[in-house]
C-alpha cells in the first residue's frame, strides 16, 4: 500500500513522466519531419532529371508450343490498346523502344485466347500509364486451314477457266 500511495502522491514522479512525454513527442515529431524532408528530396532528385512522356508500342510475349494439330493465326492477333504512355527519366527512356507483356504460355490452349494480360515492368523509376492490356490470340485447328484453303482453291479454279 505504501508503494501505491508513494507513486500516486509523488509530485516528482508526475513531473518526470511529463518531461518524458514531452521529450518523446519532440522525438517523434522530428522523425516525421525528417522523413518528409527525405521524401521531398527524393521527389526533387527525380524531377531534377529530364522526366519525359513517351508513347511506346506494346509487344506480345508468347511462350510455349501449341499441339501439332493447332496453330495461331498471327495476322489476327489484337492488343488493345496498341500503345502505352511511359513516364520516366529521359536517359533511360531513350534506350527503350517498346513495352512487353508478361509471357503468355499457349501450350495448353486449343481455343482462342481472349483475356487481360499485365504489362511487364521496364525498370525502376519508370511508370506505365496502363497496367493491363486486352489480348486476343486466335487459335485454329490446322485441318481447318487446310480445308479452308482447298475450298478457296476450288472457288478460284472455276473462275480461272
Amino acid at each position: 500500500m505504501r508503494v501505491k500511495k508513494w507513486i500516486t502522491n509523488n509530485l516528482g514522479l508526475k513531473i518526470l513522466s511529463l518531461i518524458l512525454a514531452i521529450v518523446t513527442w519532440f522525438y517523434i515529431n522530428e522523425e516525421f519531419t525528417r522523413r518528409k524532408n527525405e521524401e521531398e528530396k527524393a521527389i526533387f532528385s527525380m524531377l531534377h532529371y529530364d522526366v519525359i512522356l513517351k508513347k511506346l508500342p506494346i509487344q506480345l510475349t508468347i511462350v510455349g508450343q501449341l499441339s501439332e494439330s493447332h496453330e495461331i493465326v498471327t495476322d489476327n492477333i489484337s492488343i488493345d490498346p496498341k500503345t502505352c504512355i511511359v513516364i520516366g527519366p529521359k536517359r533511360i527512356l531513350d534506350d527503350i523502344s517498346f513495352v512487353r507483356t508478361v509471357p503468355i504460355d499457349v501450350s495448353e490452349y486449343t481455343k482462342d485466347i481472349n483475356s487481360q494480360i499485365a504489362l511487364a515492368p521496364i525498370a525502376s523509376g519508370i511508370s506505365l500509364q496502363d497496367e493491363f492490356v486486352k489480348v486476343y490470340i486466335p487459335i485454329i485447328k490446322k485441318a481447318e486451314t487446310a480445308g479452308a484453303q482447298k475450298s478457296q482453291d476450288a472457288q478460284v479454279e472455276p473462275l480461272a477457266k
